[in-house]
């Protein structure tokens, strides 16, 4: 600081002394570098370096607008491949039962009852007690509810409901416990393990679950089995469904 004021006091006296002419040298002086950073300025814009970063800043945004259209129409493709392997997986099941083919239009883990839309309802033909079965046929609910073009399913394993069925010849009464699970109580000497297939005679003896847990302890006179869904139906695009026998 000290420097610098000496520096001006020195400008200033000999400005004076002069009667102007070091402060006229200065004018000079900073017109010509004025014009000189001038022609630098003229001479990089020329050079076109600013023009090319913007065309470049451009091109980009161009670019990452076709990246999107063309991640927006991978996506398209992959959905349409998984439709025909749903649709494609459903074959084997109507072959052998005659029924129609059904998209799922709500999402099952969206309903705390175990319920869910599928598009298809009495303009097709879709009745109440209406069977849903999965591609590999098991049976994932009943139609409890029918309008004109959709239908109300509710979960073989919905919260409170029950159903009869049988498991490695053991005659059982499954609960429904929701997220596609349910439980029975077996009597201990029951010969029933993990992956044993359960079926429903009121569903013409088709599958309804498979075991995934059998619990037992000592001393008591039953013992608990778990049965689960083996489809995952948050998962699934398409439904079949048939008449109830």
């Amino acid at each position: 600081m000290l420097i610098a004021t000496g520096v001006v006091l020195a400008f200033v006296i000999a400005d004076q002394w002069s009667g102007g002419i070091v402060r006229d040298g200065a004018r000079v002086g900073s017109s010509f570098i004025s014009g000189y950073v001038s022609s630098a300025a003229l001479a990089v814009l020329h050079t076109g370096f600013f023009s090319s970063r913007r065309a470049l800043s451009v091109e980009n945004a161009e670019l990452q607008t076709v990246i999107k259209i063309l991640e927006e129409r991978i996506a398209g493709y992959q959905a349409l491949e998984e439709e025909n392997v749903s649709l494609r997986s459903l074959l084997s099941v109507s072959k052998k039962n005659a029924g129609i083919t059904a998209p799922i239009v709500s999402s099952v883990r969206a309903s705390p009852y175990g319920t869910f839309l599928v598009g298809a309802g009495e303009s097709s033909g879709i009745l109440m007690g209406h069977i849903v079965l999965s591609s590999g046929g098991f049976v994932l609910g009943v139609v409890s509810d029918g309008g004109l073009t959709t239908s109300l399913v509710t979960s073989v394993f919905a919260p409170e409901e029950t159903v009869r069925a049988v498991v490695s010849g053991v005659s059982i009464l499954l609960e429904g416990r929701g997220g596609d699970n349910a439980r029975a109580e077996v009597p201990r000497d029951a010969r029933i393990a993990p992956g044993d297939i359960v079926v429903a005679p009121e569903y013409d003896g088709r599958p309804i679950g498979v075991v995934g847990e059998v619990v037992f302890h000592s001393g008591d006179a039953s013992k608990t089995i778990y049965v689960r869904l083996p489809v995952n139906l948050a998962s699934l695009g398409f439904v079949y469904i048939v008449p109830r026998p």
